[in-house]
């Protein structure tokens, strides 16, 4: 299996001077980027990502308002809630199990219980 390899486009943008003074100033300090197309890809993914996350946000708060999904939501809640339940009686007896077995494992004997107590 080979590495995998970029695709690059080539492109040019005009940005006012201040911006640009303040990045040429971070790249030179080499703070966040090692070179200005660096810290302008790093720039437009982390803007990109953030526009993805709001329209997700936007879908999910468009779901809160539609009476179907929330039909469809309450339906599914009250289909699983048996097997929901069954899952964490499961999960409370392992938990209940592994801390058990833990405390019975690091418990101190009784000269080390009376040391920890003296040094309290």
């Amino acid at each position: 299996m080979g590495i995998a390899t970029k695709k690059y486009q080539s492109t040019t943008v005009r940005i006012p001077s201040p911006i640009y003074e303040r990045a040429k100033a971070v790249v030179e300090k080499r703070e966040y980027a090692s070179s200005m197309n660096e810290l302008m890809v790093d720039a437009l993914e982390q803007k990109l990502t953030e526009l993805d996350e709001a329209q997700i946000d936007a879908a999910f708060a468009q779901m809160a308002d539609d009476p179907d999904y929330q039909r469809d939501a309450v339906a599914l809640t009250h289909e699983f809630a048996h097997s929901d339940w069954d899952a964490f009686q499961v999960g409370q007896k392992h938990e209940s199990a592994t801390r058990t077995a833990g405390e019975a494992v690091s418990a101190p004997s009784g000269k080390e219980a009376t040391a920890q107590a003296h040094a309290r």
